[in-house]
């Protein structure tokens, strides 16, 4: 496979994401973190990817609260916190958004 820049940027990108998705969701904080400017950012990832920047920070929020969910261990509460949500409801609404069921309804199905 051939390691294209468009790739390159996507693999630090997503590194970076999988350090500070807990307290950071802001797709300008990446562009800055990698030193690129953001429109350039946004259609590299695209490129290499076919998803745009937040659709990617999405998916990895959603993979961890959905694993977090699964284990009946913390609240949905405290999973909330632990993600950098600072509160319960707009977790809920954001969870909802991107799965289609609230958190508590995704734990007991």
């Amino acid at each position: 496979v051939e390691r294209t820049r468009d790739n390159e940027i996507y693999r630090e990108f997503v590194q970076l994401v999988m350090e500070n998705y807990t307290k950071e969701r802001r797709v300008s904080y990446y562009a800055e973190r990698l030193s690129i400017t953001l429109p350039h950012f946004c259609t590299s990832i695209k490129k290499a990817i076919g998803r745009t920047p937040l659709e990617i920070i999405t998916l990895i929020v959603i993979m961890d609260a959905k694993a977090q969910l699964k284990s009946r261990d913390l609240s949905v509460k405290m999973i909330a916190l632990a993600l950098g949500f600072n509160n319960l409801s707009f977790f809920n609404k954001y969870f909802k958004q991107n799965v289609g069921m609230t958190p508590q309804e995704y734990r007991e199905s």
